[in-house]
């Protein structure tokens, strides 16, 4: 066998590169890999989020909500302070988020 043969793919190796557009390309690929899907939550559960979020208005009680946001998970904590029935979304320590993006809400004791 010929010392080219035996080398393989040896006399390329160092000629690799990758272009900063393909190296970026590959990162927003990845990134879309890793979004999760918008929630999808049913009465009861919304339900549930209703009497939290009405208790924390009413009572100035913190809650900690978590969110979709972008297709990421975001956390925030604080105490609600307006509930908007009409656009569907609740502000929260100067934030709105919309009810339809709520995951999980929870008292903070």
């Amino acid at each position: 066998m010929s010392d080219y043969i035996k080398r393989g793919n040896l006399m390329w190796e160092g000629s690799r590169m990758m272009l900063p557009e393909h190296i970026q390309a590959l990162r927003n690929r990845n990134r879309e890999v890793t979004k999760d899907p918008k929630p999808n939550l049913n009465d009861y559960e919304l339900t549930e989020l209703g009497f939290v979020a009405m208790e924390s208005l009413n009572y100035t009680i913190d809650v900690r909500i978590i969110y979709w946001n972008n297709g990421y998970d975001t956390e925030i904590s604080g105490v609600i302070d307006h509930i908007d029935h009409q656009l569907h979304q609740l502000k929260i320590s100067g934030e709105w988020i919309k009810i339809n993006d709520l995951k999980s809400m929870e008292r903070i004791e």
